[in-house]
This record gives C-alpha cells, sequence and structure tokens, in this order.
C-alpha cells in the first residue's frame, strides 16, 4: 500500500551541481530553498542534498521550520517569512530558535520592526524590498527611514527581494538609462524593477555604511549575469526552490500500487457514495489518495485563452461524472470511480492486462505532494 517517489540519483544530482555551477559562474551563491512538504521529497532529504551541495546557506518558509533546519545545517538559514511581532505565537517560536543559533539565523523584515526584533534576539536581517509582488516589502522611503534611524545592535546584512514568476508588467524605468547604463529595451521587466532596486539600496548602503549585498529569486543565470554587469560590487544571493529540486522531471517518477481488483457489473454501486457503474467494468483499488496530495489542485490558471478551455472542459467532465484521474499506464489515464479516499483512490478500467501488484504512474504536484517512500536517493 505504498505510494512512491523513485529518484534517479545521478540525473538529479547532476542537475543539482548544473544549476549550482550555472549561478557561481556567474557570480551567484546558490541557497537552496527548503520549505513546506520539502518539495514532495521532505525537508530533511533535501537539506542532506543542500549539505552535498556545499551551500553555505539554505532558505525556509517560517519561524516553524526553523529550528529543525537549525540542528540539521551547520551553515546559515534564511526565514523567508518576514518577522512579525503582532504574531505572538511566531515570536515565542523565534524566541526558542534564537536561542542557541542567533549567530546562524538572517530574518527578513518588511516594515519598521527592527526594535521588536532585537528584543527577541534576532541579530542578523535582510531588508525586504516592495516589488511587483505586492506580497511583503517596504517602499523605498520607508526602509532609508529605517536605516537612518536604525539604532539597534541588529546587523543589516543586506536587501532582500520577491520577483513574480510571470513578466511583471512595470514600465517607468527611465531613470536607469541614465544611472547605469541599461538599455532599457532590451530588458526584462523583472530584471528592471531589481536593478532599480539596487540603485536605490546602493545609495543608502554608501551613506550608511551597509553591504552591498542582494538576495534574489526566480531569475536565470542570464538575469543575474546582466545584474552584476551593471553592479559588479553586490554579492548575489540566489534562492531556488522548485527550479533547484524539480527542474529535471526525468529523475522523478511517482507511482502507486495497485492493490484490489473487482470485476464489476453494470448498475453495481461501489465507493463511500455508492457511485452507479454504468456498464461492465474492472475497479482498481491503487494507493494513492488524498493524503498523499493525489487530485489535490490550486484555483485553476486562466490567464490564456487555452488555459481557460480546459479550466471549462474539466468542469463539463466533473458533471458527466467523467473526471480524468493522474493515474497512467503508457500514457494512458483512468477515470475516479469517486473522489480519492484518503489513502487509497478507486478507478475504472477496462483493461484485461492490468494485476494486483502492478504500478501506475501518476501525475502529482509535489509542492503538494506527501509520499510514503522516496525511493533513490
Amino acid at each position: 500500500m505504498t505510494f512512491a517517489l523513485t529518484v534517479d540519483a545521478h540525473i538529479f544530482r547532476e542537475h543539482l551541481n548544473r544549476i549550482s555551477s550555472n549561478y557561481k559562474l556567474v557570480g551567484a551563491a546558490v541557497v537552496p530553498v527548503v520549505k513546506g512538504n520539502g518539495y514532495g521529497f521532505g525537508r530533511e532529504l533535501l537539506i542532506r542534498e543542500a549539505n552535498l551541495l556545499g551551500a553555505a546557506q539554505i532558505a525556509v518558509a517560517n519561524v516553524w521550520e526553523l529550528a529543525s533546519a537549525l540542528t540539521q545545517t551547520s551553515g546559515q538559514v534564511l526565514v523567508l517569512e518576514p518577522f512579525n511581532p503582532a504574531d505572538r505565537l511566531a515570536v515565542g517560536q523565534w524566541e526558542l530558535a534564537l536561542r542557541a543559533n542567533a549567530d546562524r539565523v538572517i530574518a527578513i523584515l518588511s516594515n519598521n520592526v527592527i526594535v521588536e526584533a532585537q528584543n527577541i534576539g534576532i541579530k542578523k536581517i535582510l531588508l525586504d524590498g516592495a516589488t511587483s509582488m505586492h506580497r511583503f516589502g517596504m517602499a523605498r522611503h520607508e526602509m532609508a527611514s529605517l536605516i537612518r534611524d536604525n539604532e539597534s545592535k541588529i546587523e543589516i546584512v543586506g536587501l532582500s527581494l520577491h520577483s513574480p514568476i510571470a513578466e511583471p508588467v512595470v514600465t517607468h524605468f527611465a531613470a536607469l538609462e541614465m544611472t547605469a547604463g541599461i538599455n532599457t529595451q532590451s530588458t526584462t521587466n523583472r530584471v528592471l524593477e531589481i536593478l532599480a532596486w539596487l540603485a536605490s539600496y546602493q545609495a543608502m548602503a554608501k551613506e550608511n555604511s551597509l553591504p552591498l549585498r542582494a538576495s534574489l529569486s526566480h531569475l536565470t543565470s542570464q538575469d543575474i549575469k546582466t545584474i552584476k554587469s551593471a553592479y559588479p560590487d553586490f554579492a548575489i544571493d540566489m534562492r531556488t526552490g522548485t527550479q533547484l529540486w524539480l527542474g529535471c522531471p526525468k529523475a522523478l517518477h511517482a507511482t502507486g500500487d495497485v492493490l484490489a481488483i473487482h470485476e464489476i457489473t453494470k448498475s453495481t454501486h461501489v465507493g463511500y457514495r455508492q457511485i452507479e457503474s454504468t456498464s461492465n467494468q474492472r475497479l482498481l483499488v491503487v494507493s494513492g489518495g488524498t493524503a498523499h496530495g493525489v487530485a489535490l489542485a490550486a484555483p485553476a490558471d486562466r490567464s490564456t485563452l487555452r488555459k481557460k478551455g480546459i479550466a471549462l472542459a474539466e468542469g463539463i467532465n466533473e458533471v458527466r461524472g467523467k473526471v480524468r484521474s493522474p493515474f497512467t499506464r503508457g500514457g494512458d489515464s483512468f477515470i475516479f470511480a469517486e473522489p480519492p479516499h484518503m489513502h487509497v483512490s478507486l478507478l475504472w478500467t477496462n483493461s484485461l492486462s492490468i494485476n494486483v501488484g502492478d504500478k501506475l504512474d501518476c501525475i502529482v504536484r509535489n509542492t503538494t505532494a506527501n509520499f510514503d517512500v522516496v525511493v533513490g536517493l
């Protein structure tokens, strides 16, 4: 009864080393992001892989992931969710994690709470600049005010920026052509937005003797090359998670075991919801259910006409009771008999070649998957 992720370790690690080397070649240090469900691998396993890569720093999602990460690596740990003194439960967790490890922890501040951060023992911070993500971050004048009024003993180690995955719709970068010699017509908006921030932060840093360091995300090695050519004095930390861990799909193979097969005649009712069979079929019981992340989906992306069409077709199929499962064999997918259970799924098939003990491939989002076992690493 196993829902498994099998990894080709050689191909997987070759990919990790290639990503790391590509960024190093353009002057950026890779910061592996190890958060949430560990991208399906589990956080402990990924921290081990990050250690093998020689990463001096890893990043976790929030303070609740901090303590365990500190025990599994000897390097620095960056907490991506900005410190928020209004979250009293999180503040208590911060205090616990910092008692013996404050020198290895880097917090992010997205507003002026530097006094509160110092009071709980935070020693190192990145200042979070507002980007077109519009999630967290300070405006330039807010950051300048924080730096100017800072009388704490906290060390400001650099600037943090979180870029969107899609190309930002930002247009006002004319000043860059004059201050940094950037051709705004041939540079992406994502990079232009970062360059604009680096220009602002550089002025603040020089005025206040701060290090020129930027922690960035969602950039290609070519993007980094462009950034470094404009601002060679900046040390760049490249945070990467999905691209690093899930960027080589051919190395990853998710499967569920066929646990039982039932020969079902027309009009037989099956499952929790007693769904009626419309014909003589075989009912497969396969390992892999909602507890594993099977068939869990985020709201549909309707950013293009094609994606809107796919969402509409899927909705029609659901009404007809013809929802395709993520389980496949030889490229052919199976229909759910009913919504997946917590640990197994019920699937319809007419194939006589499937036997108990066979493995079915499963297309699953690793960022929401929870495998019983990871094989190969």
